[in-house]
């Protein structure tokens, strides 16, 4: 018989024994994870977590192969080029003399520019990249390409070559050396590429140089790809 001093002990137990029932339901190891097609678009999926006595809906994935249920994924580049957001420029020297250098010069505009860049050469070549240099003249535009053809975004930087420049300036890269040369182990030249984008400063000028130190003249060609975004978003 339940008492009234019996009564708060018996309704603790019973929370008790519910919330522990609880805990169990929710410890216990899902049977299995179900995907299911739907969605406003077409190859649109939810993946829902079976736990039995019911199902939670975990994430939605987009988009998904439909065999094995795999999500597709693919890396912000790739993504910035599906969104026409994705440029391309490059400049290409035939034959620079021993001791001359390639500037390929980047302006700006009020984005930020998320950058890599290459640099290709038939000879050992140093390279440099500048901050902020004092130019008297642009040089010769270089066009840029938005990788998504289909799309009608143009690039607000603009890219040049044979710039009138001064260079006391920050250098973010002194000198890195891309291999090459007259040996038999050199000959053939070589390239080089930044691995990780640069975020370039909006309204500010950079500048590529490509100095050729092979000891006979070779063909340099450099080639950039960046996207836009506006300032602070990543």
């Amino acid at each position: 018989m339940i008492t009234r001093k019996t009564a708060p002990i018996v309704f603790i137990a019973i929370v008790l024994a519910a919330l522990l029932g609880w805990v169990v339901a929710v410890a216990r190891p899902q049977t299995a994870d179900v995907i299911v097609p739907g969605g406003p678009v077409g190859g649109m999926a939810s993946l829902y977590r079976d736990f039995g006595a019911y199902q939670a809906p975990v994430v939605a994935l987009a988009p998904f192969d439909s065999a094995t249920g795999a999500s597709l994924m693919i890396d912000v580049a790739h993504h910035e080029t599906h969104e026409g957001e994705m440029f391309h420029a490059e400049y290409t020297n035939a034959s620079v003399s021993d001791a001359a250098s390639v500037d390929v010069l980047l302006r700006t505009s009020t984005k930020d520019s998320h950058t890599v860049f290459d640099v290709y050469a038939g000879g050992q070549t140093k390279i440099y990249l500048y901050e902020a240099p004092t130019v008297t003249a642009v040089g010769t535009a270089v066009p840029a390409y938005n990788m998504n053809r289909s799309a009608s975004l143009t690039s607000t930087v603009a890219i040049s070559h044979t710039p009138t420049i001064t260079v006391s300036t920050t250098i973010l890269v002194n000198g890195r050396v891309l291999p090459g040369g007259t040996s038999q182990q050199t000959r053939v030249g070589g390239g080089v590429r930044q691995g990780t984008e640069w975020i370039l400063k909006p309204s500010t000028n950079y500048l590529i140089r490509a100095t050729n130190t092979s000891g006979g003249s070779v063909p340099i060609n450099v080639v950039i790809e960046w996207y836009e975004e506006s300032t602070g978003v990543q």
